[in-house]
């Protein structure tokens, strides 16, 4: 089972495309402003219970020169019926992400989520069988898989050309407490996974999709480091290609991770060693060494190989155009998830946990 990865032929959109905000906090203003940023898509409809929390989206908006008339619900059920809206975007709490979805493709209309979509694995294929039934298009706003660099890396990893994947290195780091102190992703019933599950699903997704590997046993430890949910995690993992049951190679990928939620500032690497070369994600840079030199930036020639969407609210609108491919359907989040609650599992146990 595959979700519609673009709209095609005549099932392509043409004219605007009018999205309906389910979410008004941060990153609804972010995907707010994206998307009036492309042509002809227009933001026509809010939501959100905090009545100030849309307010400020709908001036942020207002801002940047949107005249147009944008209606407001406290009631995401009540923006599904506003007149003339093609998609929804969900940013509410992860808890009514898989909700929102099947009710908007319910109102038929095609949907942009954030992630996590959900922590229960049954609920990823019911949003997967509901969206192939509905002939809408689901992405998930996995942000890296959208990156020039993420999409050129993956296409050499997979050439063969530099041989296996050997091993990889994940760390990364942010102050998820001072900004988030008191909110939602505080609340282990709103956010139960806490910075791991809710923030480091990017790092993990971009890992596995451009490697096409997932998690085959794992061993991690978590602390809360003084508030309710997971905010700290490190840990080791073997890896074997997706799909099967065999680890890879004579010898297995390993994985080595550490997540950091009390970092004063943001900082990210991903180190992934090949049999040929070194490649670095660092922060937003991409460098590699095939040993003849130093790390280096990989190239605008390598870059160049594919083409640039810079953002999911870019690829998704390309998608509803029919131009370009969806590249997070519904089901694309299934490794990560399960690495998470394998995680979290083993975490509990305090021991290795077996996929």
């Amino acid at each position: 089972m595959t979700s519609p990865l673009m709209l095609q032929g005549e099932a392509a959109l043409t004219g605007v495309i009018r999205f309906g905000i389910i979410g008004c906090g941060a990153l609804g203003v972010v995907h707010a402003l994206r998307l009036i940023e492309l042509p002809d898509v227009e933001v026509t409809a809010v939501s959100d219970p905090d009545e100030k929390a849309m307010e400020r989206l709908v001036n942020a908006l207002r801002e940047k020169g949107v005249a147009y008339p944008i209606s407001t619900h406290t009631n995401y059920r009540d923006l599904l019926t506003a007149d003339g809206l093609t998609a929804t975007c969900i940013n509410s709490p992860n808890r009514w992400h898989v909700e929102q979805i099947l009710a908007s493709l319910e109102a038929n209309l095609h949907v942009l989520c954030e992630k996590p979509l959900t922590m229960e694995p049954n609920e990823v294929t019911l949003v997967a069988e509901a969206t192939e039934k509905s002939g809408k298009i689901v992405a998930i706003a996995y942000q890296s898989r959208y990156r020039r660099d993420s999409r050129a890396l993956r296409q050499l990893l997979r050439s063969g050309k530099y041989g296996r994947v050997t091993s990889i290195n994940i760390y990364s780091g942010e102050d998820w407490i001072t900004p988030n102190r008191g909110t939602w992703r505080h609340d282990p019933a709103r956010c139960p996974g806490g910075f791991f599950a809710d923030a480091n699903g990017h790092q993990l997704d971009v890992l596995f999709w451009i490697t096409g590997l997932e998690a085959a046993t794992l061993r991690a430890t978590i602390e809360k480091r003084g508030t309710p949910v997971p905010m700290f995690i490190f840990g080791e993992a073997r890896l074997r290609k997706q799909g099967t049951r065999e680890l890879e190679g004579e010898e297995p990928t390993t994985l080595t991770f550490t997540f950091v939620g009390d970092k004063r500032l943001w900082q990210e690497e991903i180190h992934i060693q090949t049999e040929r070369a070194d490649f670095v994600f660092r922060q937003t840079d991409l460098l590699w060494s095939d040993g003849t030199a130093g790390l280096v930036p990989v190239p605008d020639s390598l870059l160049e190989t594919v083409e640039d969407y810079d953002t999911p609210d870019t690829g998704f609108v390309k998608a509803l155009r029919g131009v370009a491919p969806i590249l997070s359907p519904p089901e694309s989040v299934a490794p990560v998830l399960n690495f998470t609650l394998a995680a979290l599992a083993s975490a509990e146990r305090g021991s290795a946990v077996q996929r």
